[in-house]
């Protein structure tokens, strides 16, 4: 089989799936395998594939047809210019997330920012972006309830050469120290709303790290109870949030924190960065 009737057949293996972009996820898919970019597709269309290619191509699609997340079956994640490991069990980074990094970084840039902690690490790609984003200036403590995640984001550090510290902990539980800055993207789906979310989500990804309760904020609720006696004088609290939860989320730390929201590429409320009052 030729690279072009791969990709046309792989196209026709997934087009009535719901979550798949099918141009896009065969010609990542067949790159990954050769090790070769989208150029090199085009440009050698008429290249046979050999047999071995041929079938872990399609094992992966028949995956993909399954709804398995591509992350997952690759490994790999891009985010913030960087290729990041993806453990199954868990979160698969999003890059609505990059917002989160960009005002993190706008923040440090124009505060005196020793330390930050973020609650809820998964993969490592905020704590570990920030520190190379950084090279290293601000002390950073990535935690999370996951060992799965603790794992995953140890992989991260270690392949990119990052110095964050990774502890397992229930929101602070673990935490004896204060912080200038603490940054969380809790789970923040509520609960009957799981039941909705499309396959490949729903039944993959791990529940522990989409679940936010009933209302979708129980999590933001307990940091933002404690996060005040973890914070130095006038530190930061930033929040990654769903589209609809800003002014939910306002309401609950207006008492302690100046606030300010910002949106997404696609104009949606997206962070929440609150200042603790004196």
């Amino acid at each position: 089989m030729k690279i072009k009737e791969a990709l046309i057949e792989g196209r026709d293996f997934l087009k009535n799936l719901e979550y798949t972009d099918p141009i896009y996820e065969t010609r990542k898919i067949l790159g990954e395998i050769l090790e070769k970019d989208l150029s090199y597709l085009v440009s050698h269309d008429n290249e046979e594939l050999p047999a071995s290619v041929e079938k872990k191509y399609f094992d992966i699609l028949k995956k993909r047809q399954e709804g398995l997340p591509l992350q997952y079956i690759l490994g790999r994640e891009d985010f913030y210019g960087r290729t990041f490991t993806v453990l199954e069990g868990v979160l698969i980074p999003r890059q609505d997330t990059e917002i989160s990094v960009e005002v993190i970084l706008k923040i440090l840039k124009n505060n005196n920012i020793k330390n930050l902690l973020e609650i809820g690490c998964g993969s490592g790609i905020v704590s570990v972006t920030l520190d190379l984003e950084t090279k290293g200036q601000v002390d950073i403590t990535a935690v999370d309830i996951s060992p799965q995640a603790i794992k995953n984001t140890n992989v991260n550090k270690n392949n990119l050469k990052s110095n964050i510290k990774i502890l397992e902990s229930n929101l602070f539980e673990e935490i004896n120290e204060k912080f200038d800055l603490i940054y969380s993207n809790p789970p923040y789906i509520k609960s009957h709303e799981i039941e909705n979310l499309q396959v490949e989500v729903r039944e993959h990804e791990p529940r522990l790290a989409l679940d936010g309760g009933s209302d979708g904020l129980y999590f933001y609720r307990k940091i933002i109870k404690d996060a005040p006696r973890f914070l130095n004088s006038h530190g930061f609290l930033v929040f990654e949030i769903g589209y609809d939860e800003a002014e939910d989320i306002s309401s609950i730390m207006r008492e302690n924190f100046d606030l300010e929201i910002y949106k997404d590429l696609n104009n949606l409320d997206r962070v929440v960065v609150g200042r603790l009052k004196v």
